[in-house]
This record gives C-alpha cells, sequence and structure tokens, in this order.
C-alpha cells in the first residue's frame, strides 16, 4: 500500500505488515526510520553522478520519455504511463505543471532526472530546478520542429553557466515526414541565437520514438528495419556528454569546524510539505554532506543567517517512491525535511554559520494578478467545505511557501486577497486545485501588476509573445494584436505555420489566448515572456457585448434558456440554480439583459420543440480560464467545489443601476 504525497509514492510496507494508507503521522515517521537504519548504500562516485533535466514544448513526449528511461533502468520498477505527471490535473490535461526530480541506476551510473512543465506559466517551475542540473535534453517533435515554448525554456536552460545540451528528436515513427534536416536546421538556428558559449552548439542529436521505447544515433538507423529496441543511445549521450555535478570549494578555515557537515551547503531549489516531514527542501548539495540529525542553518543571498533547526530526515526519490537514505553528499540530488524553520526561496542551507551562501538569479515576476474573496451570493455554503476568508488566506498562503511563482497580498482592509501569477493557465490552475479541495470564493477580473519607478511613474509590464498559427489565421491575429497597441518584431513562414513575433502591453492580452483559440479551433499557440516595465496607457478598449443575466432565484428552466437563446449565447443548462443578478449567457448586443429564466416548466409547443418540448440550443461552457479572461469590472467569477458561474459584482439591480449613475458623476 502507498502513500500519495504532493505527486509521490511513500511506500508504507514494513517487516511487520502493511501500514494502513491513514496511518498517522508518528507511525509513518517510524516506519521511515525503521527503514533507514537498514539502508546503507554507499555513496555514488562524483564521476559516476549525471544531473539532467528534460525540458520541451508542450504535448513532445517528454513525460512518456522520462517513462521509458525509468522502465529500461533495469532497477525493475513498475512503470505506468505518465508516471512522474501524478497530479490529477496533470493526468486530465495532459501537460506537466510541477517540476518533478527522480533518479534511477543504469549501468553503474546515478542519473538524477528532472521532468519539468512545457508551458510558460509555470516557468517558475523551470527556473527554479535549472540550478540543480549540469545538462538538458532538449526534446522536439520530428514534424512540429522547435516550438515557441521550446524556445522559452531552453533560453532559461542555456543562461546557467556550463550547462550541456543534448537534442532527442521524438516521434521519428509517425506517418507524417519532413524533408531531410529541416528540424535539425530549425533547432540549430534557435540555439545559434541562444548559447552564451559556442561549447553549447557542440551538441549530439538523437532519434527517438519515446512510446516505442527506442532511441537512435541517427535518423536512418531510427527509421530502418534493424532499429534498436531500446533507449541505450540515450543514456549512452548523458554520459558521455553531460558532465559530472559541479560542486563548491570550501574555505579551508571551515573543516576544522566542522568535521560533521565538511561544510553542506544547498541552494533551496523546490520546497513542498510533505506529511509526517514537513517542510522539504529538494536540491542538489553544492558541497560537504549532510544526514538526519545534523544541526542545519538557514542563510540569505546577503550571507546572514536567518533561521537554525535540524535536519529530520534525508530521503531520495527512485522512480515515484520516497525513500531514506542514510546520507547525501555533494553532487547529489535528494529533499532535506527541517524541523525547527520554514525554509524560503532563494535561501542556502548550511551545516555550520560560516560556510557562504549560495548566489542564484531570481525568477521572472509575477505579472497578472486576480483577487479572491468570500462568496457573497445567495447559494454560499451550498457546495464548499471553506468559505470563510481565514480559510482562503490559510491556504493561498500555504500556496505561496512552496511555489516561488506566486505572490499573495492581503488588502488593507482585510476584505480580500491578491494573488499574483505568470498568467491565467497559472491562476486558474491554483484556483482549481483549491475548489477541489473545497474552498468557495468569488474572483475579480484579472488585472496586470504595475509598480512605481524612482521617480513615481506607474510602470506596467510589456511581454515578448511569439505566435504559432497556421496561414489562414494570420492576417485575423495581426489585426487583433494591432487594435490592442501591440508592435509586430518578425514574422517567418514553414510551408503553411507562421510564426509571429510582438512587443505588446501585458494588459492587451487578458482574454486574448480565449479568441486565439476559438478561432484556430485550439490549433494555435501562444508564449508569452516578461520583457521590461514602461510607463503604463490607458488599457486597450473592450470588445464584449453585454451578458443575460437572471433577475430571481430558482432553479434554470429549460425552455425560458431555449427562447432567451435568440437573445444571444447560453453558457449554463436547464436544471442549474440560478439567482438575482446572476449571469447566464451573452447577448448579441452590447447590452444587459435581465430576465426570469426560472419559471415553472411547461412544455412549449411549436415548430422545433422536441419530444420534452425544448426547442434545442447550444451551451457555450465556461472554463474557469475562460471564465475569469471574460469578466468586466463589474462583474465576478464564483467557484465552487460544482460550480463555475459568472456574476454581477452588485446582485441587486436597483443598486447596480445607482452605482452606475455615481460613477458617471464621477
Amino acid at each position: 500500500m502507498w502513500l500519495r504525497s504532493v505527486g509521490l509514492l511513500l511506500p508504507l510496507r514494513s517487516a511487520t505488515g502493511v501500514l494502513r494508507v491513514d496511518a498517522p503521522p508518528w507511525r509513518v515517521v517510524r516506519h521511515i526510520r525503521a527503514f533507514a537504519a537498514k539502508a546503507n548504500v554507499e555513496a555514488t562516485p562524483l564521476d559516476h553522478i549525471r544531473n539532467v533535466a528534460i525540458i520541451a514544448h508542450v504535448d513532445h513526449g517528454k513525460t512518456t520519455l522520462v517513462d521509458q528511461l525509468m522502465k529500461q533502468s533495469g532497477m525493475g520498477m513498475k512503470v505506468t504511463e505518465r508516471m512522474l505527471d501524478s497530479k490529477d490535473l496533470e493526468q486530465e490535461r495532459g501537460i506537466t505543471i510541477m517540476s518533478k526530480a527522480t533518479r534511477i541506476n543504469w549501468g553503474g551510473y546515478l542519473f538524477n532526472i528532472v521532468d519539468t512543465p512545457g508551458h510558460a506559466d509555470f516557468g517558475g517551475e523551470v527556473e527554479r530546478v535549472l540550478s540543480m542540473v549540469d545538462g538538458v535534453v532538449l526534446l522536439v517533435d520530428c514534424v512540429e520542429g522547435p516550438k515557441a515554448q521550446t524556445k522559452f525554456v531552453l533560453q532559461k536552460a542555456l543562461a546557467q553557466a556550463g550547462m550541456k545540451p543534448l537534442v532527442v528528436i521524438n516521434k521519428v515513427d509517425r506517418p507524417q515526414e519532413r524533408d531531410a534536416g529541416d528540424v535539425e536546421n530549425e533547432i540549430f538556428d534557435v540555439f545559434s541565437s541562444m548559447t552564451t558559449c559556442d561549447e553549447q552548439l557542440d551538441y549530439p542529436t538523437l532519434y527517438a520514438s519515446g512510446k516505442a521505447g527506442f532511441c537512435a544515433n541517427t535518423l536512418e538507423e531510427a527509421r530502418s528495419e534493424n532499429r534498436p529496441t531500446n533507449m541505450l543511445a540515450l543514456y549512452e549521450a548523458i554520459r558521455d556528454h553531460v558532465p559530472p555535478p559541479r560542486i563548491i570549494d570550501v574555505p579551508p578555515e571551515i573543516l576544522p569546524l566542522d568535521e560533521k557537515g565538511l561544510g553542506f551547503s544547498m541552494l533551496v531549489s523546490q520546497l513542498d510539505r510533505l506529511p509526517a516531514l514537513g517542510p522539504t527542501v529538494t536540491g542538489k548539495v553544492f558541497s560537504g554532506q549532510v544526514q538526519k540529525g545534523d544541526k542545519i542553518y538557514a542563510k540569505n543571498l546577503e550571507g546572514e543567517q536567518v533561521a537554525v533547526g535540524k535536519v529530520k530526515e534525508v530521503t531520495i526519490v527512485q522512480g515515484v517512491s520516497r525513500e531514506p537514505t542514510k546520507r547525501a553528499v555533494a553532487g547529489d540530488i535528494v529533499a532535506v525535511s527541517i524541523t525547527g524553520f520554514m525554509p524560503k526561496w532563494t535561501q542556502t542551507l548550511v551545516s555550520h554559520p560560516k560556510t557562504p551562501s549560495i548566489p542564484c538569479t531570481p525568477i521572472d515576476p509575477p505579472i497578472l494578478s486576480i483577487r479572491a474573496a468570500v462568496n457573497d451570493g445567495p447559494l454560499v455554503g451550498k457546495d464548499g467545505k471553506y468559505i470563510t476568508l481565514n480559510a482562503l488566506g490559510e491556504r493561498l498562503m500555504k500556496e505561496a511557501q512552496t511555489n516561488p511563482a506566486i505572490e499573495i497580498l492581503p488588502s488593507e482592509q482585510r476584505d480580500y486577497y491578491e494573488i499574483r501569477g505568470r498568467g491565467e493557465m497559472q491562476l486558474g490552475i491554483l484556483v482549481e486545485e483549491m475548489r477541489r479541495e473545497g474552498y468557495e470564493m468569488t474572483l475579480t477580473p484579472p488585472d496586470v501588476v504595475k509598480t512605481r519607478d524612482e521617480e513615481g511613474t506607474l510602470m506596467e509590464p510589456w511581454e515578448d509573445v511569439t505566435i504559432d498559427t497556421h496561414l489562414d489565421f494570420a492576417s485575423h491575429v495581426i489585426e487583433r494584436m494591432s487594435t490592442q497597441g501591440a508592435t509586430l518584431v518578425d514574422v517567418q513562414t514553414v510551408r503553411d505555420l507562421q510564426t509571429m513575433k510582438f512587443e505588446v502591453a501585458s494588459i492587451a492580452l487578458l482574454g486574448f489566448r480565449t479568441w486565439l483559440r476559438e478561432l484556430s479551433g485550439g490549433t494555435a499557440m501562444v508564449v508569452s515572456e516578461f520583457k521590461e516595465m514602461r510607463p503604463a496607457a490607458p488599457p486597450p478598449p473592450k470588445t464584449r457585448n453585454g451578458v443575460l443575466i437572471s433577475n430571481r432565484l430558482g432553479v434554470a428552466n429549460p425552455t425560458d434558456l431555449a427562447k432567451n437563446s435568440k437573445l444571444g449565447t447560453i453558457f449554463i443548462e436547464g436544471g442549474s440554480p440560478v439567482y438575482e443578478g446572476m449571469i447566464f449567457g451573452e447577448c448579441h448586443k452590447e447590452l444587459d439583459i435581465a430576465t426570469n429564466i426560472s419559471h415553472e416548466y411547461k412544455p412549449i409547443a411549436g415548430q422545433g420543440e422536441t419530444r420534452k418540448g425544448v426547442i434545442p440550443f447550444q451551451i457555450r461552457e465556461m472554463k474557469l480560464e475562460q471564465a475569469i479572461a471574460y469578466i468586466q469590472e463589474d462583474e465576478k467569477v464564483e467557484v465552487t467545489p460544482k460550480r463555475i458561474c459568472l456574476r454581477k459584482a452588485i446582485l441587486d439591480p436597483a443598486e447596480r443601476k445607482a452605482a452606475v449613475k455615481k460613477a458617471a458623476k464621477i
């Protein structure tokens, strides 16, 4: 039996039997200690350790490739499909959200492999783990070639000093083919524009099929009848091309003072709260060694000691199983659980106060924000377990402790929390996780994070935006971006695909992804990266129509929804709970219409009716991220475990009208 914990599985089988999943934390800790007492594995020599990250565009097969590396390592692991994507939302959406480190043993070598997200909204997950590795495997689809998000992640990797890249062209068994050398030339062009030294251009290129489980050194070999049946070529490339871990020299004067830790230091690269283990830092040991029971200190970037505690446990992850280890030494990637304080990002854990802190590069700042407040609608508490502002704040603060790309700011009046992040998807994922945990809340429209410079000028974020779309849609995209004040920087066309690069204010992108997804049928791709802060300008005009509003509490009648479908697009199904001020659709015109849709059900007669007496109509389902991007300043999104619905911020129509008049006078 297993204990699921933050995407990892902890074995709970002991010599005396099977521990229950709901076993109390003290029993889990006792089991881990008993396991650790038996574990006496000698440390792997430094020159036999390889720390490598797998980076790729979304859906280019990164997690499937890692599955094969684990399956074929000879360790006897039972590997399931997309094994590292263990979060429910990762499985549902088919994307990697959290970076995860695992280790495999192959041919006497220890490979620490980090699986990273491919979506730019989770770039913070990429940036914080790159300091742990010495090489990256860039995975590229053999037909699609390097995409915008490939370039985003690769640029972050190559900015790390001494990073050694490898290229794997994946899915070579696809029936579609490109002209010989096309994809390779595109990849080289990407590298030549991003490399920080000529050595990074000397990368090996391999050809693989993660799904079929093979890798070859040449395309001819990969497509021949005698193609390999395993991933040996990739194992060997990692072994031969990625250097052993770089470690930091410990000042000689510290060693006599720290005979046990030998100048241990570890940068806080990944931070979790694990059941029974508490605050747990995953990262590379840059110097020295550490084991359970050691005294530990935290130092900030300036080298100041800010906390002191104790090592509760040192664990490693084999596949997806977390196991204790006797000792961790320089060069290895391990997890260190701490008691006595909560570590923070950019801090360094050391075994002696005089050990210097490790420098690190701050991640890109958040550029988007929403406000989360209590659900003050008439249906509050019908679905959720956590409905108070205090419960909401505690959950958000815990998220900020373990997610470096999220910032949480309480309001001065303590009536809402501002959530800051990288993009609509990242914020949407966080809120979706919370609603599944039983939280209720209301969300305001997203806004950009603005600051003031030294002269007091209000500044707003601008982004470099890359859009990949079919030629049929390119002109529409350019026209839309121009109306939003964007500057077209570059256009490249490869066959029927056009890549456009823009500079644009972040506020102009709000809702753009939803529009582009609807225009292209979900085939287009947008990647944005923070560029700089510029003087704030008036926001671009909004082009949305008015909305259809329920004017009383009840249950939506399908007949009334069918009638109102002539006025616009319907968002909800018949039988959905509605209330006064709730939005149930979009009007065809630029005005809001309030109407009663909760009459007692009466079948209607007339041409086009169904057997149940309801004229068929289409429903436009509003996903969470679409809903957040859709609402305007006088509206909110109500989020509960069972419902995602739109509503007016002021539910009473008379009060709404008075508020509009007051705003007009101002």
